[in-house]
């Protein structure tokens, strides 16, 4: 092999090994839950889906604004729910907005916060059994 090759492998190795490094330094899925707030679980924008519990899984995604009843806007998402236990296992896609409570394999999931703020794109609910 030239050296002009193998110059060129080269650079084309430490671009490939740039690029998985800058993929595998994104924003986490989720936050660590605080002490504070056991059973809190904070998804991000596109990431996941995060296990919660052996039959739960979830993901997040979709934000954008939708109008209320009484008449202003307000963050919604989309929280897509995996139930393992299914055969074949189940995908189920819901909109949600803060306040709003979900049932889904085996537990009850509250909205506490949508963020829609630019990058800022987030997802916070607690898990509890039903």
């Amino acid at each position: 092999m030239s050296p002009r090759a193998s110059q060129g492998y080269a650079a084309l190795t430490l671009a490939l090994g740039l690029a998985l490094t800058a993929c595998a330094r994104e924003t986490p899925a989720v936050a660590p839950s605080s002490e504070a707030a056991p059973g809190v679980i904070t998804l991000t924008k596109n990431h996941g889906p995060l296990q919660v519990t052996p039959r739960l899984s979830l993901a997040t995604g979709n934000f954008w604004p939708e109008d209320t009843d009484a008449g202003g806007r307000e963050p919604t998402a989309a929280l897509f729910i995996f139930d393992a236990n299914l055969q074949p296992p189940s995908q189920q896609h819901v909109r949600v907005r803060a306040g709003q409570t979900v049932e889904a394999a085996g537990s009850v999931l509250e909205v506490s916060q949508v963020i829609d703020q630019g990058d800022d794109q987030r997802l916070r609910l607690k898990l509890r059994a039903p």
